[in-house]
């Protein structure tokens, strides 16, 4: 069950106070998705300008200051033309060693092609792009200075909204497979990371620099990508798949319609992840489907985080994902209980696995750190505790990292 207090913290916010705080007055609730604001501003309070990790993100966000915004018309015209399409090649996507203009391209499970983040396409700026904004929207956060806003603010409004650099609310051209494909379902796949910068842009809904027209241009972005994944016969498609893809497609549905304030769209998510962690999960708690791929602990990591996204969307819209089980007793829980031991190094991960030998990414100690708030009584607090001494952590990490005392 899920711990009572903690959820209703996290559902305050949206039926008592919006999203709506735009910079001088008092700071108001915000509900987050991937972080979780309570803690944020816990650590803030304690923190002070000595502090090395808050020291190291200030550096970092210096470093920003000074680049020039990338954008996505930049690089290669895209399949349709169009050049505020995005535009990219799948990551594991290869060349045809056998033909001078490599066509066609095809797909390698596992082997992940340099060319996808070149300058030809657009992942790489994508990805710098966000990845600026998340770090500058912390450093505002924690250092008050709104220089930190104001540069993130710039990013944004050239990579989203600005007439002459934006980008398309779609992914069409995602995942391309040249001489095969102008942009295949699987492509989706790189819009999960906007769930974690919409999270970072609330953030900045505290600061001046980020405006009240800002954001509501970009909620109107978010809308349209919203409406495109339900609509257009990609979404469709992707939506559809029985694996951690059908689930990454589902919370980005959710958080997006959390964003523009229509709740009303998130139930049906949630009622088809019920269903897709039947599809997903086996009597033992594993997830077959990730198991089989040629980095199956990473992937079975990955699946359950989408799951753990989708938990928190039926939070914040006052439903359950936490306490779901089917007939036979499968659902998140049981899907922690079996991750938990690999992840700790206890058991020996038996599936074949091209990663073998290399810890897991931070991302797990996110979702067990979940884990252990949402499962209060099942000893999942003791593996946070070793994830974190197992997985050291960098400056920004420590600054994100949820707080025991305010969490579990």
């Amino acid at each position: 069950m899920v711990n009572r207090k903690w959820r209703i913290a996290l559902l305050l916010p949206v039926f008592l106070t919006g999203w709506q705080g735009y910079s001088q007055s008092a700071p108001q609730e915000l509900a987050l998705v991937t972080l979780d604001y309570p803690s944020l501003l816990a650590r803030k309070k304690a923190l002070d300008s000595g502090n090395k990790a808050f020291q190291e993100l200030i550096e970092k966000a210096d470093q920003l200051l000074a680049v020039t915004p990338e954008k996505v018309t930049d690089g290669d015209v895209p399949p349709s033309g169009d050049v505020h399409d995005f535009y990219a090649i799948g990551k594991l996507s290869w060349r045809n060693p056998d033909t001078p203009d490599g066509l066609p391209y095809s797909r390698r499970d596992g082997l992940t092609n340099p060319e996808a983040d070149g300058d030809r396409y657009d992942l790489g700026r994508y990805n710098r792009t966000i990845s600026r904004i998340n770090l500058l929207a912390l450093a505002w956060f924690y250092s008050g200075d709104e220089k930190y806003a104001g540069k993130a603010t710039e990013l944004l409004r050239v990579w989203f909204l600005n007439k002459e650099s934006r980008m398309n609310p779609t992914l069409k051209n995602a995942s391309a497979l040249p001489g095969v494909y102008d942009g295949m379902p699987v492509g989706i796949i790189f819009g999960v990371v906007l769930i974690k910068m919409v999270d970072h842009v609330k953030l900045l809904t505290h600061s001046s620099s980020w405006t009240q027209q800002d954001n509501e241009a970009l909620k109107g972005w978010f809308a349209a990508y919203r409406d495109w994944l339900l609509e257009s016969n990609l979404g469709k498609k992707e939506g559809a798949a029985t694996n951690n893809h059908g689930s990454w497609y589902g919370a980005q549905v959710a958080a997006f319609s959390i964003y523009n304030d229509r709740p009303d769209q998130v139930a049906p998510v949630i009622a088809r992840a019920r269903e897709q962690l039947d599809e997903q999960v086996a009597a033992d708690g594993s997830m077959p489907r990730e198991t089989a791929r040629q980095r199956s602990l990473h992937y079975s990591v990955y699946g359950l985080q989408a799951f753990t996204c989708l938990a928190r969307c039926a939070e914040l819209t006052g439903s359950d994902l936490w306490g779901y089980r089917s007939d036979d007793g499968r659902g998140l829980e049981l899907a922690f209980r079996f991750l938990e031991p690999f992840v700790t190094g206890s058991r020996e991960w038996p599936w074949k696995d091209i990663d073998k030998g290399k810890p897991p990414g931070a991302g797990v100690r996110d979702i067990f750190d979940r884990a252990a708030a949402a499962y209060p009584e099942k000893g999942f607090d003791k593996t946070v505790v070793q994830l974190r001494k197992d997985l050291p952590e960098d400056a920004v990490e420590r600054l994100i990292r949820q707080q025991n005392n305010t969490e579990h």
